[in-house]
């Protein structure tokens, strides 16, 4: 009789911390079917978290995250010249450009999952536009980002495709206290 009592008492609470909105670790964050690369990453965000000093908590409110509906794989696409790139020899602007190209490719993904501020300023005179100003800001943490394919395109570019799981896009998102994705 004790037994089945505990047993009962112990699933009852089992069942009551599994619907929290706040988990305390990255890995209890993490989605029911989520692949081996987001676990992974979840789980070395936790160790490196135990080695940090806390810091203030966020509101529950801020992380709860709706579970959106199935969605192909993000990508982000990146292109850069080699002959534009510094260095001292042919491969080396090689190399730099894939940098460069695999960075702007972040930046493509970074504005997928984080979104893009934009702010703009025209000026008028007499009805005729005499100045118009654009700037776009991309700003957001992108952790386990893969690289999809690095392309040579013609004889002085590189194309580089990187993409994240959507599993990995909620937890981004659910780490930084956003809502979407």
């Amino acid at each position: 009789m004790k037994i089945r009592f505990t047993l009962a008492l112990t699933g009852a609470v089992l069942a009551v911390a599994g619907c929290s909105e706040d988990p305390a670790t990255a890995v209890a964050a993490l989605p029911a079917q989520a692949d081996a690369a987001t676990v992974a990453l979840a789980e070395t965000k936790d160790a490196l978290d135990k080695l940090s000093p806390p810091t203030a908590t966020v509101p529950a409110a801020a992380t709860a995250v709706s579970a959106p509906a199935p969605v192909q794989e993000f990508q982000g696409t990146g292109f850069a010249q080699v002959s534009r790139q510094p260095g001292a020899s042919l491969n080396a602007k090689r190399l730099m450009a894939i940098r460069a190209a695999r960075l702007e490719a972040l930046r493509d993904l970074t504005e997928q999952v984080h979104g893009i501020r934009l702010s703009s300023t025209s000026s008028l005179r007499d009805a005729v536009l005499t100045s118009d100003h654009l700037q776009a800001l991309v700003e957001g943490e992108i952790r386990g980002a893969r690289t999809v394919r690095i392309t040579p395109k013609g004889g002085d570019s590189y194309e580089v495709v990187m993409a994240l799981s959507p599993d990995t896009v909620r937890y981004i998102l659910r780490a930084t206290g956003k809502k979407g994705a």
